[in-house]
């Protein structure tokens, strides 16, 4: 059939002048449905925060106090970070999504509690959890912080550790559920279960050396030089000795998208006074991590560092898949790297990728260092988590609205986009 040129051109008006009419209703169906997506998106992502050494404060004669056992909430000389961060932190999320925290022990230094004088120890749990965490709850009364207990939580006595868990058992916005436990938080539709160890207790069954460094910062060990551990941090009941398997089985039984364990000893850090510790808590629990879970958060550097590990020590070739590893142990106190240590760790353990690690830092001609504090936020949305630092240096003008100084994107299967990495 032969169409003519006047056809055609009363057809193509046509055509234009449907397209007039609809297309600006089509793209506004595309703008809203877009926004639909965004929303979801939103509505879909699951943040939280992850903190820890948070239990510090320093008047001068609390150091002398803590050698001669004088009970104080206070220990060693310099700056403590917690009056300074805990506002920060609250006013951080009153701008940013944070549905749940992440504890990650040495909640009290030096020594924990005594779990006998009530009223010293209530002293100290109002200092150092009530008078800086409470007021999250006036922001949203569903804040939830899950804890952990690290060795200072440790180091008194047993009784003094429990009486720490019954406190923050009963008392919101904490909600520590044993001394390890898992916990689905509220408002995540059960997409991620939080896995607390006591790491402690774990380390006190294992052979732990001394930390030996080289001039070099190269490992020195001495088999000879073990870190012995106190007697009361080793586990006691039927469950305690199982702890073990009781987080490969848990692990192995959730169903959860996200699986995060947290504890207080890294497996990787930085600062060249915990690799010892690090080596052998590896050997216990890397193989459950790697098989089972997709994070492990710890505190005890006090750094702030972002790794993977690859798993490929620990699985089958072609198994394996990157371990996120953080670092968030800088919430009250600060410690500086290592700068040959952490070349020598880089270069002699390809399993690790070390993308991001600060410490405190060294200012002026006399080299004296400021304290660098700070914590982690954290969004998952599917398969990919977008890890945050935000830091403080001591003395300098608390920001109104703290934000990142690092952001970085890790993907299951794959590990951090290196590419996709900035500084905000």
């Amino acid at each position: 059939m032969i169409i003519s040129d006047t056809t055609r051109t009363v057809r193509s008006l046509l055509v234009a002048g449907a397209f007039a009419i609809f297309a600006p209703l089509l793209a506004a169906d595309d703008q809203a449905a877009t926004a639909e997506t965004k929303v979801a998106a939103k509505d879909e992502t699951i943040n939280f925060i992850a903190f820890g050494d948070s239990g510090y404060e320093s008047p001068w004669f609390s150091f002398f106090g803590s050698w001669y056992g004088v009970r104080s909430t206070h220990w060693a000389p310099g700056e403590s970070g917690l009056p300074v961060m805990a506002p920060l932190l609250r006013r951080y999320c009153q701008t940013n999504d944070c549905q749940f925290a992440v504890m990650l022990g040495d909640n009290i230094y030096p020594d924990g509690v005594d779990g006998i004088d009530a009223d010293d120890d209530q002293e100290r749990f109002e200092t150092v959890f009530n008078k800086p965490f409470k007021l999250l709850l006036a922001d949203n009364p569903d804040f939830r912080i899950f804890p952990a207990l690290g060795n200072h939580d440790w180091g008194g006595k047993r009784k003094g550790a429990l009486a720490q868990v019954a406190f923050l058992k009963a008392t919101p916005p904490f909600d520590m559920r044993g001394l390890f436990y898992s916990v689905k938080p509220k408002g995540t539709n059960g997409k991620v279960e939080i896995f607390v160890i006591d790491t402690e207790m774990i380390l006190s069954e294992l052979t732990v050396y001394d930390n030996k460094l080289n001039k070099d910062g190269s490992e020195n060990r001495d088999i000879t030089d073990i870190d012995e551990p106190d007697e009361h941090k080793k586990p006691v009941t039927t469950a305690e000795k199982d702890q073990l398997g009781w987080l490969k089985t848990a692990l192995e039984a959730s169903t959860a998208e996200w699986k995060i364990v947290i504890g207080h000893h890294p497996l990787w850090s930085s600062g060249a006074t915990k690799f010892e510790q690090a080596h052998a808590l590896r050997a216990a629990i890397l193989p459950t991590l790697c098989q089972y879970a997709d994070a492990y958060f710890a505190g005890h550097e006090h750094t702030q560092e972002a790794h993977t590990d690859s798993c490929e020590t620990v699985m089958p070739a072609g198994k394996a898949r990157p371990l996120l590893h953080i670092v968030s142990g800088a919430f009250a106190k600060s410690r500086p790297l290592h700068a040959g240590f952490k070349a020598y760790q880089d270069a002699t353990y390809p399993q690790l990728n070390n993308l991001y690690a600060a410490g405190k830092v060294a200012e002026g001609e006399d080299n004296q260092f400021k304290q660098t504090w700070g914590f982690a936020h954290v969004s998952l949305l599917g398969d990919t988590a977008t890890i945050r630092m935000i830091t403080h240096v001591e003395d300098t003008q608390t920001a109104t609205e703290p934000k990142p100084v690092f952001e970085c994107v890790f993907t299951k299967n794959t590990g951090f986009d290196k590419n996709g990495c900035k500084d905000p």
